[in-house]
């Protein structure tokens, strides 16, 4: 049979993609694409539907290296058109500015939390609660590299667009949030130089603990934002008391002294403990209710 004239297998995926509301199932788009071309076969379609996709694994040689990616996998088995990083969400992917004298990179991880939309969405713009929104605000005004924590999704781009889900990671097993420290390290290895980069993670002990152990492997450091950094601050003398000393502490050490580094960690886990034990309004203590709120998808 003749296919002069009739439209490429490459042709017919954009064209699908374009026509499909997102984000789309991989089975519609090679029922999309079959119907127009019944002369080719599935497994040709499933073929260009894996090299047009850009963040899919191609373990043969790619025959389209050269031209610009068709789709973005969402999650498994679903996708959407793949389009340049969101300018509104900032700085996404590649390795963060080292400036002479500041010492290590550094990269933000926001663990998604709190109410989802009705609609499939960028994940950045995808979570309502107000510790989401202002972590998100300080992380444009940082200017370095973000990305968004999933318990189902693992590691995100801010504009990666998926649908509502409620997938808790603090209710996940041991051996889950195991899996999911190393599915994400390796999702930001792909994105980023590791070695040397410090992790600074939004969101609680739910989402930090699991990527503590992958991430020194790899030669990064983590941090945990301090609590007040996530929701709204409770007043506590004795928090406030051990905040003061590590503040002049701060002020006049000698950071490049190994010892002192030690003992300034060491402070600062004092500070985020203290505040974490702390009770709010509702007589809870940071740890039960920010630990829960945070790990909420």
């Amino acid at each position: 049979m003749s296919t002069a004239g009739l439209p490429t297998i490459w042709e017919l995926v954009a064209e699908g993609a374009a026509a499909l509301p997102e984000p789309f199932s991989r089975a519609a788009l090679i029922n999309w694409v079959s119907a127009r071309r019944p002369d080719v076969g599935i497994a040709s379609i499933a073929a260009h539907i894996q090299f047009a996709t850009h963040n899919a694994a191609h373990t043969d040689a790619d025959p389209f290296a050269g031209r610009p990616p068709l789709l973005y996998r969402v999650d498994r088995g679903l996708y959407r058109r793949f389009r340049a990083p969101a300018a509104e969400w900032g700085a996404i992917g590649g390795v963060p500015d080292r400036t002479p004298g500041t010492g290590a990179a550094r990269v933000l991880l926001l663990g998604s939390s709190g109410p989802t939309g009705v609609a499939a969405g960028p994940v950045a713009g995808l979570f309502s609660s107000e510790g989401f929104a202002r972590a998100r605000d300080d992380a444009l005004a940082a200017g370095v590299p973000w990305f968004v924590l999933s318990a189902k999704h693992g590691l995100l781009d801010p504009d990666d667009v998926v649908g509502p889900y409620e997938v808790q990671l603090g209710d996940q097993s041991s051996g889950y949030r195991s899996a999911w420290g190393e599915w994400v390290v390796a999702q930001l290895a792909d994105r980023l130089q590791l070695d040397g980069t410090v992790v600074e993670v939004h969101g609680g002990v739910d989402f930090a603990q699991p990527l503590r152990h992958p991430l020194a492997l790899r030669g990064a450091g983590l941090e945990i934002a301090l609590p007040g950094t996530w929701r709204e601050p409770v007043a506590d003398p004795v928090a406030d008391s051990v905040a003061d000393a590590a503040a002049d502490v701060l002020e006049g050490a000698d950071t490049d002294d190994a010892p002192v580094r030690a003992a300034l960690g060491r402070l600062r886990g004092l500070v985020s403990r203290t505040r974490s034990s702390a009770p709010d309004s509702h007589g809870h203590s940071a740890d039960s209710t920010h630990g829960r709120n945070a790990s909420a998808s």
